[in-house]
């Protein structure tokens, strides 16, 4: 049987039932804080019941199934559901680079972000180069526009920021356009139930031009949301169930996707939790959410809190990922990532890519047929032979063998005498090796769409500085 196929349950049918129900019962008593008049009106109209002076969306549980209905009905069944396929990392813009070599954090630069393009590029398991930092050397006030123009321009994977304005993002929408794309947004929550109006103001103006609505509340167990488990997973139910309802409201499509970032605090110093075995559990109980809905679903696994990668990072990251994507997940945290959040690494993208690498290749599992069983060539080789000089050993050595391009596999003696490198050392050398002449990468869209590019993004920048 190929492939790997898992059933990993925290769950019981009545117990999801349960915070199905109780997420109802909180979005039609207590809903939606929603400060913006348009979305409300636009809520109403699909069956909210609306109190415009408090701004709050209410909406009834008999609408919210019916709505349930046709997210199901839109989504077609996995043909295997205990089938395991093959994962992917994203990359999720921070504000600070770490210089592990110096011990050293620092703003990131838009240097950084074409080194993290060149990088990428050779990153098989990072489908997607998105603007690895905020860049400080730009102002702040379209940072997210200037991100955008050196994706568009040098990246040949599609990938992106965080929109920060409704002005800037219709700069990019232009750019987006220009090149035949269609950009997403990422409508989030502020829990517990409440949305931004600078977030509904973006999201009606995605909509309005037939882009993309993504969601991913992020509830906090223990201080924006409850601090047990059963108490986190109904608050993210409901705001993720409620969210999808307010982008199937504000653009007549609803994601097909059952996401959130849900962490517990750590109630020593209140910072989120991106490595609590908690993330397991949560990652678990995502999966049976997501397929109760018909939904494929993800959640912040394969996330650490440790500053550095070491063996508290690695066990960390595999067993939420582990855990959560056996039960169904097909989505896991951001990667690149020192702690919870703290700032962007280069040489922790690089493990990342490798150990996704090493679970795709677990999860892909092996063939069992009349070749590789190898009956005939056992009989031949005999009692005592070696197997190194076969030709089915040459045949299907690529395939059943994972090369690492990073960890070693080598005795003491050879470690020692070709200097006794650390992991870190070894991935400083590959972020290095792999980026190398990045400062005079070249666009990689035509001469005139790049000059059409620049022309957006200069234009929109002087119409945005200029006004105070």
């Amino acid at each position: 049987m190929k492939h790997l196929r898992a059933m990993v349950e925290i769950l019981s049918q009545d117990e999801i039932l349960a915070i199905h129900h109780a997420s109802l019962g909180i979005l039609e008593k207590t809903g939606l804080g929603m400060p913006h008049e348009a979305c409300l009106k636009l809520c109403e109209r699909q069956g909210a019941v609306i109190d415009f002076e408090k701004q709050v969306v209410c909406i009834p549980a008999g609408v919210m199934e019916q709505f349930l209905d046709l997210v199901r009905s839109a989504n077609a069944p996995a043909r295997d559901p205990l089938k395991r396929g093959p994962i992917h990392g994203e990359i999720s813009t921070q504000v600070h680079v770490v210089d592990y070599a110096s011990g050293t954090r620092r703003l990131g630069t838009s240097s950084d972000i074409l080194k993290g393009i060149a990088l990428v590029e050779h990153l098989p398991n990072i489908p997607r180069s998105n603007a690895v930092c905020v860049p400080s050397d730009v102002d702040p006030r379209v940072s997210d526009l200037h991100a955008f123009l050196l994706l568009y321009l040098h990246a040949r994977k599609p990938g992106g920021t965080y929109f920060l304005s409704p002005r800037t993002a219709a700069c990019i929408m232009d750019m987006a356009e220009a090149l035949g794309r269609r950009e997403s947004y990422l409508l989030e929550t502020v829990s517990p139930l409440r949305f931004r109006r600078e977030s509904l103001e973006m999201a009606l103006l995605f909509a309005s031009r037939h882009h993309g609505l993504a969601i991913a509340p992020m509830v906090m167990g223990g201080t924006t949301g409850p601090v047990t488990l059963a108490g986190m997973c109904t608050l993210l139910n409901a705001e993720v169930l409620g969210s999808l309802f307010t982008c199937w409201a504000l653009s007549g499509e609803a994601p097909g996707f059952y996401g959130h970032g849900s962490h517990a605090a750590d109630p020593g110093t209140l910072l989120c939790s991106f490595g609590s075995p908690a993330q397991s559990l949560l990652g678990i109980a995502t999966a049976q959410m997501g397929a109760f809905y018909g939904l494929p679903a993800g959640s912040n696994s394969g996330l650490s809190d440790s500053l550095q990668p070491d063996f508290q990072c690695g066990m960390e990251k595999l067993s939420s990922a582990v855990f959560s994507c056996l039960a169904g997940t097909v989505g896991i945290g951001c990667q690149g990532i020192a702690g919870a959040d703290q700032g962007f690494s280069f040489e922790q993208l690089v493990f990342d890519d490798e150990w996704l690498d090493a679970y795709n290749f677990v999860v892909a599992g092996f063939e069992v047929n009349r070749d590789t069983i190898a009956e005939d060539l056992i009989g031949t080789v005999g009692i005592g032979g070696v197997y190194v000089a076969e030709e089915h050993t040459a045949e299907h050595l690529r395939r059943s063998w994972w090369k690492s391009t990073l960890f070693q596999r080598v005795g003491w003696d050879v470690w020692k005498s070709s200097g006794a490198a650390t992991c870190l050392q070894r991935a400083h050398q590959r972020v290095e090796e792999l980026t190398s002449g990045w400062e005079k990468m070249q666009p990689v869209v035509a001469g005139s769409q790049a000059d059409e590019l620049r022309r957006i993004a200069d234009c929109g920048a002087r119409g945005i500085l200029s006004r105070r």
